[in-house]
């Protein structure tokens, strides 16, 4: 510990705590970056999904409307017909209630790995520095926190 602080010039208690709380807030903060890109990008795998399925079964779902809801017709394609209903119900769930097109989705996406692989490039060296000045500091607090504590022992030995 007394290395790594001689080396990265951190000699006073203050700049070390100032260094990882930045660290950490960096970390966390690139950490949040790739959490909520890989959400969206979840979210728009889902709705591709949901909007193929929608494409594919819709002549099935209109026969099945023209055949009057026939229990028959229904058993006969029921996948499709599922597919079909869930699709429809994720289309009303959208907050604008627009289906948006697969290109701008593709678009969005492709926009939101890149980003997620550049976070991710600064996110491992964050990390290792984060680390490595997290530990540092906590070694300085036991060794500071245990000379601290000595004379109080010792009081209370004599006692």
């Amino acid at each position: 510990t007394i290395n790594f602080l001689t080396e990265n010039n951190l000699l006073e208690y203050t700049e070390l705590e100032e260094k990882a709380a930045a660290a950490s807030a960096r970390f966390n903060e690139l950490s949040a970056q790739i959490k909520a890109a890989e959400t969206r990008m979840t979210e728009i795998g889902n709705l591709k999904t949901h909007i193929i399925n929608y494409s594919k079964t819709r002549d099935v779902y209109t026969a099945y409307r023209k055949a009057g809801y026939s229990k028959k017709f229904y058993e006969a394609n029921a996948g499709d017909i599922l597919l079909h209903k869930a699709a429809k119900a994720a289309f009303d769930a959208l907050p604008g209630k627009k289906i948006p097109i697969i290109k701008t989705l593709q678009a969005e996406y492709e926009t939101l790995l890149s980003d997620k692989k550049k976070a991710w490039t600064e996110y491992v060296p964050a990390r290792k520095k984060m680390r490595e000045l997290v530990m540092a500091k906590s070694n300085i607090d036991r060794l500071l926190g245990d000379a601290h504590e000595c004379p109080k022992k010792r009081r209370e030995q004599d006692r």
